[in-house]
């Protein structure tokens, strides 16, 4: 492999890990490999501080020419390996920055995300939250799904973006649950500004303040007036209110790790009341008993509804 085909993109493609194996292995057989490989170690143990990518780079550039025109000693190391060095710096910043932090629970987990202003996150079972803690005092911008609870530090601000919703807070504590054709929110302290899409692809903004709950399901919205001060889930019991009966079985199944064959009835029904995170017969009970909907139980995980 010729030294002119190492350029930026190749470069960065080779410090991404991108490199087909073909190049991978030419690159190896390069008698410039072990400078690069030098370089590329170095920068690992540089702590990189927040930059404008473009106008450094420029910066770096216009610095290494002013040097090279200039100066009378002879080079020990060829020109060109400043220049490498210059765009393995650009490489890895890029890298850097773009970094997300990924929480993932599985059926029946909780977890309790810190971030980088000292808020909380509980995450309930099977939910995903992510986020860039390096470039967090620039974006302020939580990806999630599935339901938890943030408890926000007075002052700060950023937004939670679902795929259902919007949720925009400062110095609160609210309850969120996205999932597929169904968003709900609960402000528990402070207010929270909630942006649903519609069936116009409109934007609608409504305000919570505490005590107000807010729910989208098949494109309809409902409002209504709630009283716990937490949601009754951190402490091991899921409750609804007029919950329609598909999201209910969601719970179920993510908290248990169920396979719910629901074939048989009807979901639209809706479900007002609670069940336990400590035992899933007692749960099953309690949700399709009062619903006069009968069930068998084919082996650990698949549940039929009859």
């Amino acid at each position: 492999m010729r030294k002119e085909s190492f350029d930026e993109t190749f470069l960065a493609r080779w410090v991404a890990g991108e490199l087909t194996p073909e190049e991978t292995h030419a690159f190896k057989e390069s008698k410039h490999y072990l400078e690069y490989k030098r370089i590329n170690e170095g920068m690992d143990l540089l702590e990189i501080p927040s930059y404008n990518h473009e106008a450094n780079l420029a910066k770096l550039y216009n610095t290494i020419d002013t040097k090279a025109n200039t100066t009378k000693v002879k080079k020990l190391i060829p020109y060109w390996v400043y220049r490498v060095a210059v765009v393995l710096i650009v490489a890895l910043g890029i890298l850097f920055f773009n970094r997300t932090n990924d929480y993932e629970t599985n059926y029946g987990e909780q977890e309790i995300v810190t971030l980088p202003d000292n808020s909380k996150v509980y995450l309930n079972a099977n939910s995903i939250l992510d986020f860039n803690k390096n470039n967090w005092a620039n974006n302020r911008v939580l990806d999630f799904n599935g339901e938890a609870f943030f408890d926000v530090e007075k002052g700060t601000k950023f937004s939670v973006k679902s795929e259902e919703g919007l949720v925009e807070v400062l110095g609160t504590e609210f309850n969120i649950i996205s999932r597929e054709d169904y968003f709900e929110v609960k402000c528990h302290e402070g207010k929270v500004k909630v942006s649903t899409l519609n069936e116009n692809n409109t934007t609608t903004t409504t305000i919570l303040t505490v005590g107000d709950a807010f729910r989208v399901v098949e494109n309809m919205v409902e409002k209504w007036k709630f009283k716990e001060d937490k949601p009754t889930w951190l402490d091991g019991e899921s409750s609804f209110k007029d919950v329609p009966l598909t999201q209910v079985i969601k719970s179920l199944e993510n908290q248990y790790n169920l396979d719910v064959n629901s074939s048989s009835v009807d979901l639209n029904k809706r479900f007002t009341g609670s069940f336990t995170h400590n035992d899933v017969k007692i749960a099953l009970q309690t949700v399709f008993g009062p619903m006069h909907i009968s069930y068998s139980i084919d082996n650990d995980n698949t549940i039929t509804l009859k």
